[in-house]
């Protein structure tokens, strides 16, 4: 080895010394990992607001709704202002006030707000609606009439016995709402009321008793007992087949009446 290479060796080893003593005391750089460690907590559910049967109403009214409900006093017009806004519960709590006043005068309103109650689904306004209806000697506003065959058509569509048995009565009485034989077939035909087989027959009856019956009548008859003999009960229906006999067979002394 030369000199020059001797005296070049301590310079080598120092900086060799030097370099490793910087890659040992300088700190490791912190590697993020791609994925991370801390533990998550599970995102907590989110509550859906309920949307109650009074949500729609102002919270001046759902504030009387809920007075009424707890039964603590609320106002006549608090009662009012919440049936006009279209609330069953409301509508029916009027009407009950309304007829409570006894005067005849205010049977159309209790009526109107009977009606209200009806058309927001609670049946049981249907039964006072009819009691109202059945009495000749109220004087009821035709809107008020008009507004309650269409609650009552309302909940018999809903398969509410009572109001199609009320409405298959007062049609075939024709009153308050007039003389409506189709929509009487109508329901009489569907067979959602309790007596649809017997007051059929009683409707067949009725135009067959007619001394100068057209022959549009003697049709409708006929369709009156094709219901009653399907619709009745096992005396009614026996009945019914056989007027329809009669109707059907060539006229003699005992059925020329009937088919008059």
């Amino acid at each position: 080895m030369s000199d020059h290479a001797r005296k070049l060796l301590p310079r080598s080893a120092l900086l060799s010394a030097l370099i490793g003593g910087l890659l040992i005391a300088a700190p490791a750089e912190a590697v993020t990992p791609f994925f991370s460690t801390k533990k998550e907590e599970p995102a907590k559910p989110v509550r859906k607001k309920t949307m109650g049967p009074a949500s729609h109403l102002p919270l001046a009214l759902q504030a009387t709704r809920k007075n009424l409900l707890a039964g603590k006093r609320v106002t006549y017009r608090q009662l009012q202002a919440l049936a006009d806004a279209g609330d069953g519960v409301g509508a029916f709590k009027l009407a009950e006030r309304i007829q409570k006043q006894a005067d005849p005068k205010l049977a159309t309103h209790a009526l109107h707000y009977f009606s209200l109650a009806a058309y927001d689904g609670r049946s049981y306004a249907v039964r006072h609606m009819l009691n109202i209806l059945a009495n000749d000697q109220l004087e009821l506003s035709p809107s008020h009439l008009a507004s309650a065959e269409a609650a009552l058509r309302a909940q018999a569509k809903k398969g509410n016995a009572v109001a199609v048995d009320g409405l298959i009565e007062l049609y075939s009485l024709g009153r308050p709402f007039g003389e409506k034989r189709d929509e009487l077939e109508t329901l009489l035909a569907s067979g959602a009321g309790r007596k649809n087989g017997d007051t059929a027959f009683r409707m067949a009856v009725m135009l067959l008793s007619q001394p100068s019956r057209t022959p549009e009548q003697t049709e409708q008859a006929t369709r009156y007992l094709d219901i009653a003999r399907d619709k009745g009960s096992v005396g009614m229906k026996a009945a019914a087949t056989n007027l329809l006999a009669q109707l059907t067979q060539p006229a003699t002394g005992t059925n020329a009446e009937v088919q008059q």
